[in-house]
């Protein structure tokens, strides 16, 4: 058994070493930016209104319909949606982005439209040309979160247009700045 008092021995100089040995520490930082954005998450749904009866049902009553735009954008983000006025050859005279005089088009003819950011359509989505807030740009301060978020766009046509029979239509583009 004379193994047992040379691995006691062994022991005891490796625990002498290891007790003699000192240590130092330090800190170092870890860090991220996180960035603000944006994206459109699936293109935007469209206005569809139907039919519209300039003799019957819409002589005196607007037809209405409505879309979406939806978009994700990073948790704080503030945003601002801006539609267009629409194809530039629809635009009524006069047209403004802060009073947008939309118009969908079937060959030379042409039916009044309007958009709104509200569901009552007493609030016109307006546009601006410039990333500075419109005062018709549908706002949002601070993104709750990253998740998807759904915008609806309320479309109303006014009711007794005196129009030609056709399929009219306007395309309509949205700029998101945050």
């Amino acid at each position: 058994m004379r193994s047992a008092p040379l691995l006691l021995a062994l022991a005891t100089a490796l625990d002498a070493a290891n007790a003699s040995a000192a240590t130092v520490g330090n800190t170092f930082q870890v860090t991220a930016t996180v960035s603000p954005s944006c994206v459109i998450s699936t293109p935007a749904t469209g206005i569809a209104f139907g039919t519209y009866d300039s003799v019957g049902a819409n002589a005196s009553t607007a037809a209405t319909g409505s879309g979406s735009i939806k978009i994700r954008c990073t948790k704080g983000t503030s945003i601002k949606i801006q539609l267009d006025e629409g194809l530039p050859a629809n635009k009524a005279g006069g047209s403004t982005c802060s009073a947008p005089a939309r118009q969908m088009a079937s060959g030379a003819n042409r039916l009044a439209y309007q958009i709104y950011s509200d569901s009552g359509r007493s609030v016109v989505w307006g546009c601006t040309l410039s990333p500075a807030a419109g005062a018709n740009d549908v706002t949002v301060a601070s993104s709750p979160n990253n998740a998807e978020q759904t915008f609806t766009t309320y479309g109303s046509i006014p009711g007794g247009q005196d129009v030609a029979n056709g399929s009219y239509a306007d395309t309509v583009g949205y700029t998101v700045n945050f």
